[in-house]
């Protein structure tokens, strides 16, 4: 059997934990364009009006919508274990998974300016953490509505 302690940590610090190391495993050679173009020219040529000049553009914008939503998600899963294990204030639950996001993000792109095949770059940070901070808004905007339905029915 497992212990209480054992399956608190799985339940809400392993998947953030998880979810950050492969951000940063994916920020060197292995997240290259180079080796997400063929994935990236399948999934997109799946699309019969986008010609091969096309293909190219929607690969980097493809890489952008992944940077959101890993970040996004990331975000949540933060969100979930800060607010569920340790902090009942909810300010510091929106606030500690937006500080570990900033720092995932400055790692990644930090860690990318040194790869050859990489570059590290702070409009992908700002475009990270404001994938995270509007996932924070978005809780932020659901809590209040829920707590003016609450106070006001």
């Amino acid at each position: 059997m497992k212990s209480p302690r054992l399956r608190q940590f799985c339940f809400y610090w392993l998947p953030p934990l998880l979810g950050t190391a492969g951000i940063l495993a994916f920020s060197g050679d292995l997240g290259s364009a180079a080796h997400t173009r063929e994935l990236a020219e399948w999934l997109l040529s799946w699309l019969p009006f986008l010609g091969p000049a096309r293909l190219m553009e929607g690969h980097g914008y493809l890489r952008k919508a992944v940077h959101v939503t890993a970040y996004g998600s990331l975000y949540l899963l933060w969100f979930r274990a800060w607010r569920g294990h340790i902090s009942s204030r909810p300010g510091a639950a929106m606030l500690w998974p937006l500080i570990l996001c900033l720092a995932t993000a400055l790692a990644d792109e930090g860690h990318q300016a040194l790869v050859p095949s990489r570059g590290g770059s702070l409009w992908d940070v700002a475009l990270d953490f404001s994938a995270a901070s509007l996932v924070a808004l978005a809780l932020l905007c659901k809590r209040i509505y829920f707590y003016c339905q609450c106070h006001y029915d």
